[in-house]
Formats: C-alpha cells, structure tokens, sequence
C-alpha cells in the first residue's frame, strides 16, 4: 500500500496551508496529498504525455497539477475553494501549462480533453462519477477514491458492493484498480484508505444513460427480492420482460447487460 507521507510534500503542503491561511474543510473533503509514491502511482495511471490536455476536477495546492505539467502535459485545475484557486494561481503564474478555474466542477460540462485526473472528495464521489460517466468528452480518468466507493465499482452481480453505481460504471466504462494509497498518503489523515480506478469510456449506449438511472433506482431499492415482485411494485409489467432476463432472478443478481436491455425494452413499450 502506498501511503508513507514524504517529508517534503508534508512541509510543502503544511507551509502553503499556513500561507494562504486556509484551514482544511472537512465539508469540502480537503485531504491534500502528501505522499510521492501515491503520486508517482496516480500519475503513472494517468500517463500524461507531452501536448495533451488533462482537466483536474479539484486541484487544491497543486501538488498532482506540478507532477502532471512536469511530463509536458497541459492542465486545467479546476478548484472549488477560492483561497486554494488563489494559491494555485500564485504558485503556476509563470507556467504556460496551467490553467486555473474557480469553480464547481459538478456544475461545469466535463471540457474535451485528453484525460481527466482527481483524488475525489467522497461527498461528491457519486455525483462526479455519473457525471463522467454521462460526460464522455475524455479518452480515460484517473480517480482516487475511498476504498469501499472504488470497490463497488467494480463488483460483480451477486456479491454483496454490487449495485447502482456498479451497473452504471460497467457499462459505461471498462473499470480497472490500478493499486491501492494509504490514508497516510494525505494531510490531515482521512479515516479510510484509497484506491486509484482508470476509467475508459465506452462511448456507446448513451442514449439510455438516463433510462438506465431511473430503472436501477427503482430496482435496486429492493436489491434482496425477486424482479418479477419488484417490477410489480415498480409498475413495470412482467411480461415486457420476457424473453429479455428471468424475472425469478433476485434484482442483485441481474448484469449489467441485462439491465441494459430491460431499459431498451422498457423505453420501446412507452414510445408512443
């Protein structure tokens, strides 16, 4: 597990919190790295090249933006914070690769870039996700998340992470756990550890993303029970699922794919 904080960055991180006076907010899910292996991690992940365009959603006191311009790529750091956005704007005034944005990024159209990278504040993990994935104007994310977030990413129909997020993400994205940063990694210190997940795009479908939104909320809010009971209560009736999965199947078990045709389905029976 990477993690072990590294003098300098802690120092870096610490002198520039004191500087600015800023006070991490924990509303805000302000843990700044301070790890240069989780660093070296996230951007061997990201593999920036020389030219391309990285848009970094919440890019705090620019120790992830310094590493990604340093491979000659060009960054758009996004930041909520408007003390941190004048720290940013301070430290990269004489760099031609970086560009600082005041503003929120769920609120903001996901730019066309080449890449997108954030260690993401687990109060908008969700959020933030869907719209990635909804958003698809980038060739791959790199995202640092909360160990139990990722890992339902990821999980397979049947086993106890999978739900919503895991049928939207598979989807629409081929999901990979490229390794694992220690809550050390990061000042002051989370209560959980991290995983860094590379998302790739899948580009297709997306005409149902919202489809696939609705029916998963109705669905999975009975995730233990049998489809045919909870299509019912749903007032989706059965028989339009005929032939598409086995309504005796239990709703957690359902794949992706299934329910990707249940949306397909369901939204031919309502075209008028």
């Amino acid at each position: 597990m990477r993690g072990e904080p590294a003098g300098d960055l802690l120092r870096q991180c610490r002198d520039l919190l004191k500087r600015y006076g800023v006070r991490p907010r924990k509303s805000l899910g302000q843990n700044f790295l301070v790890s240069r292996r989780a660093l070296e991690l996230i951007v061997g992940a990201l593999d920036p090249q020389p030219g391309e365009l990285v848009y970094e959603i919440g890019a705090g006191l620019g120790t992830l933006t310094a590493a990604v311009a340093a491979r000659g790529a060009r960054v758009l750091a996004v930041e909520i914070d408007g003390r941190l956005a004048a720290a940013l704007r301070d430290r990269f005034a004489g760099s031609a690769l970086v560009d600082v944005v005041r503003g929120d990024a769920l609120e903001l159209p996901v730019p066309r870039v080449d890449k997108v990278v954030s260690n993401v504040p687990y109060s908008i993990s969700s959020k933030l996700l869907l719209k990635l994935l909804r958003e698809q104007s980038y060739g791959v994310a790199v995202l640092t998340l909360q160990r139990e977030f990722a890992l339902r990413l990821a999980a397979k129909p049947g086993s106890a992470d999978y739900g919503r997020l895991s049928v939207a993400a598979q989807l629409y994205a081929d999901v990979e756990i490229v390794g694992s940063v220690s809550r050390r990694a990061f000042y002051p210190q989370p209560e959980v550890d991290s995983l860094v997940v590379r998302l790739r795009p899948k580009r297709e479908h997306l005409e149902l993303f919202g489809d696939v939104e609705r029916l998963t909320a109705a669905l999975f809010s009975q995730r233990r029970r049998k489809l045919e009971k909870v299509a019912r209560s749903a007032g989706i009736d059965p028989q339009l699922l005929k032939g598409v999965v086995d309504a005796g199947k239990r709703v957690y078990e359902l794949t992706p794919a299934e329910i990707l045709e249940m949306a397909r389905r369901l939204r031919a029976a309502a075209a008028p």
